[in-house]
């Protein structure tokens, strides 16, 4: 008897979130009092063998939901073993990854369900808002995007190469929380091996995988994100601003020399030195701004932004 699979399989790879993967959590089974949703989805959870009470966190949300599925490594296999780890252990016919700190909108996964059943897109890009750290109110005025209206490409490499800001391209594709994505082509995938340690394996496989397939983004909000809450132990020396610049001008190049497109590099090491180092200087600011009780000045340029 042949299998039946869910439409959807939301994959969370986790370490040592106890105190944030509750509410991603309750952002989901919230959904399942609509039955077609619960009955077309479920959740993978594969704990990178966390030290804090994960565990007994998850098991809770298990004994409500037998659509929730939760797997241990017995010790820490680093951040792409472990997105690999999840996706193969999930079954449905799409996978959306989302971070383990991350949380979904209100009635988005009954939208998701409804593109994936009148679509045959293999490939989309979910639009997310940047929150603060408690994920109670948006940090910035807008999402990341603001079409009117899903934008849909005959190929990816056509997305691509429409890209006028070609420093988007990374900030596109690496976000874990917005890949979704059909998996029996991505688990297919040849030599994942070459990719592990670069702490974006899903970015390198879909865009592979995916080039010359259709691409869709979806433009209703979907994901909100949290603000400054990158752990660097589990990015090993990217906290330090020199590393993290060569290795999105890396990725920039590679994106680049995939999709034969051509930038100068001048243009390309300039602007990312300057944007990472004035960044960086921001969040010293921001930071100075909370520690003397003025931060009330930050809130008012973000409204202004």
């Amino acid at each position: 008897m042949k299998e039946i699979r869910p439409l959807l399989s939301i994959c969370i790879p986790t370490y040592n979130r106890a105190n944030c993967i509750g509410t991603c959590l309750d952002s989901i089974v919230s959904q399942f009092e609509d039955e077609h949703i619960k009955n077309n989805t479920e959740i993978v959870i594969s704990d990178n063998g966390s030290t804090d009470n994960t565990t007994e966190i998850v098991k809770k949300y298990q004994e409500k939901y037998n659509n929730i599925f939760y797997f241990r490594n017995e010790k820490n296999l680093g951040f792409d073993r472990n997105v690999v780890n999840v996706i193969e252990k999930s079954k449905g016919v799409y996978c959306l990854t989302i971070g383990d700190d991350d949380a979904f909108f209100e009635n988005s996964i009954g939208n998701i369900l409804t593109k994936l059943e009148n679509s045959n897109t293999p490939f989309y890009s979910l639009n997310f808002w940047g929150y603060d750290g408690e994920l109670k109110n948006p940090i910035l005025t807008k999402p990341n995007m603001a079409p009117a209206d899903d934008i849909h490409y005959q190929k990816l490499s056509d997305y691509i190469k429409s890209i006028n800001e070609y420093t988007n391209m990374v900030g596109m594709f690496v976000g874990l929380s917005i890949q979704l994505f059909l998996r029996d082509p991505w688990i297919e995938f040849k030599n994942k091996e070459k990719f592990f340690d670069t702490q974006i394996i899903h970015m390198y496989i879909n865009l592979i995988t995916f080039k010359d397939k259709p691409f869709t983004i979806i433009s209703k909000p979907t994901i909100k994100t949290r603000s400054s809450n990158i752990r660097w132990e589990s990015f090993t020396g990217l906290e330090k601003v020199n590393n993290r610049i060569k290795e999105t001008i890396k990725t920039t190049k590679w994106i680049m020399d995939n999709f034969n497109i051509k930038i100068p590099n001048y243009k390309i090491y300039t602007y990312f030195y300057v944007r990472e180092y004035w960044f960086t200087l921001k969040e010293i600011i921001k930071a100075f701004l909370y520690k003397i009780g003025l931060g009330i000045i930050i809130n008012i340029y973000r409204k202004i932004r």
